[in-house]
């Protein structure tokens, strides 16, 4: 229980530190950043795009490391996946966008994925679930198991599944689909 507790208890990383870690930004940039965002009550993203020239694709990547770093990781062997919300994501979008759902919070969907994969996952779930959608963080090893157990498709396996891999499956799924409509 107290491995649970301590992701909650660490001081959250804030884009700014993330920014400034990958060399986007400076402290002083930062810092202006905060004067303005404390005047106008925009998005931090939004002020770093407008005032620093910080590329949208930038702040989406320093999100996805800020929210990685954030939430918890999880086992999905350990914590296993609701048949509720395993429902709610077809095989071939779970394996597209390396999304596992774990749970239902309420309305809110809890889906595991990778850090290396989150950018991504995360506009799949705002474009297509009507639902809102939590993160939380797996290995891409246990990730991929997970996939392989929970949302099986033949041929595929943990030690098969690579970013190439997964294109050239999607590519075939979409194929077998519009070949089985004409």
């Amino acid at each position: 229980m107290s491995n649970n507790k301590s992701w909650k208890m660490k001081k959250p990383l804030r884009l700014g530190e993330v920014l400034i870690e990958q060399g986007m930004l400076t402290e002083s940039q930062v810092d202006a950043i905060l004067r303005e965002q404390r005047e106008t009550n925009r998005p931090f993203g939004v002020i770093a795009e407008s005032l620093c020239s910080i590329s949208t694709e930038a702040i989406e990547d320093a999100w996805a490391c800020q929210y990685a770093q954030n939430t918890r990781t999880i086992d999905p062997f350990v914590e296993i996946p609701r048949t509720e919300a395993k429902e709610m994501i077809t095989t071939r979008q779970a394996w597209q966008f390396r999304c596992l759902p774990m749970s239902l919070e309420g309305e809110t969907l809890v889906i595991a994925t990778t850090p290396k994969h989150l950018r991504r996952a995360l506009k799949f779930a705002t474009s297509v679930l009507c639902r809102p959608a939590y993160f939380v963080m797996a290995t891409e090893n246990r990730l991929a198991a997970a996939l392989t157990e929970h949302y099986p498709i033949g041929g595929m396996g943990t030690s098969t599944v690579t970013g190439d891999t997964i294109n050239r499956l999607v590519t075939k799924m979409r194929l077998d689909r519009l070949r089985e409509s004409a």
